[in-house]
């Protein structure tokens, strides 16, 4: 019977960081995991943006996750001899003066010069693109090709012997105190790390979930390669492509595009441009998301040896890279879990 560490379930990103992070830090590990395209990590656009959201604020603890993760990604492509990292501005135009006006006062802020690159006061004249009032333009931006990334990571596992292709079967897997078995594999510790698919897992389904779909139209335009435009939308390059998302469904949790939802793609990219484009493809994925939008980290209250590491919806590209090193600090170092993650919240 063959002996590890830890057993990892899932390799999208969750998964593949967390056992490329415990296998720095000296552990053993075994990933298990399906090949799926219809996984959240490989249908996600990838996108990291430390300014989120409809009043443009900074994301939750950007400062701390933003300051290396490029160079992060970067470390990992040179481990792994792939490309994956593909660093962007992103524009996000204006509506208005007052909001122009209200960027120009943030440009003194501390907390925001980090990742402001530019304030444009009028239109840059780029073709199609809907900006009287000129826009934002901010750094420490662009998108990991996860696809890329995740299929690199596996032939990396793989070449170490430490990957397994296999549905998981829950009613396979025993676990005593101290120990899980799984077929012929023993382990100290078994963590999930399957993002939607928790849905179908016995120890950790429970939890309160908020799974979102989320889909994407595939155009062929000519718009500038080298920057994101978001407002509303965004507009990624890449593969020749670009991508136009994405939308927030939480009734309908499948991998199928709709003609509603690419009817209102279409609708948010109208606002802010106007240029000829051809739709080229549509594709949907479900985001693991939270009640509280934070991820899920920790034991299970009743079997200590099972842990869980999901959770984290549309920002994982952003966030796991962080939590990754965090959830082993806890797992080997005995460091506590932040609260706000900790998977005892939910117990509370």
């Amino acid at each position: 019977m063959e002996k590890v560490d830890y057993l990892v379930v899932g390799q999208g990103i969750a998964g593949s960081l967390l056992a490329y992070e415990l296998l720095n830090a000296g552990a053993s590990v075994m990933v298990l995991n399906k090949e799926t395209e219809e996984s959240s990590s490989m249908k996600a656009a990838g996108i990291y943006n430390p300014i989120t959201g409809r009043r443009m604020i900074k994301t939750w603890m950007a400062d701390e996750l933003f300051s290396g993760l490029e160079a992060y990604y970067s470390q990992l492509e040179q481990v792994l001899n792939a490309r994956f990292l593909y660093p962007k501005s992103i524009y996000r135009p204006f509506f208005s003066h007052e909001e122009q006006n209200d960027w120009a006062g943030r440009l003194a802020d501390d907390a925001y010069t980090p990742y402001l690159k530019q304030i444009h006061p009028g239109s840059r004249q780029i073709p199609g693109v809907l900006d009287d009032f000129g826009g934002l333009e901010l750094k420490k931006c662009g998108f990991v090709h996860l696809p890329n990334m995740l299929k690199a990571m596996r032939k990396w596992f793989d070449d170490k012997g430490m990957y397994r292709s296999e549905v998981f079967q829950y009613e396979e897997m025993n676990v005593s105190e101290g120990e899980v078995k799984y077929k012929e594999l023993r382990a100290t510790k078994v963590v999930f790390c399957e993002g939607p698919a928790v849905a179908a897992n016995p120890y950790w389904n429970s939890l309160p979930f908020k799974p979102v779909k989320g889909e994407i139209l595939e155009i062929a335009t000519n718009l500038p390669e080298n920057e994101i435009l978001n407002r509303g939308v965004f507009v990624l390059p890449k593969n020749g492509k670009y991508s136009v998302g994405s939308t927030y469904d939480h009734d309908h949790l499948d991998y199928k595009p709709t003609a509603k939802g690419i009817n209102n793609l279409k609708g948010r990219l109208k606002k802010i441009y106007e240029g000829d484009y051809q739709e080229v493809g549509a594709t949907a994925g479900v985001r693991p998301a939270t009640y509280d939008r934070k991820p899920f980290l920790g034991w299970h209250p009743e079997f200590p040896s099972v842990g869980i590491f999901n959770g984290f919806g549309t920002k994982g590209v952003s966030l796991i890279p962080f939590f990754a090193c965090h959830m082993v600090n806890y797992c080997l170092r005995d460091a506590e879990l932040l609260p706000e993650v900790a998977v005892s919240r939910t117990y509370e």
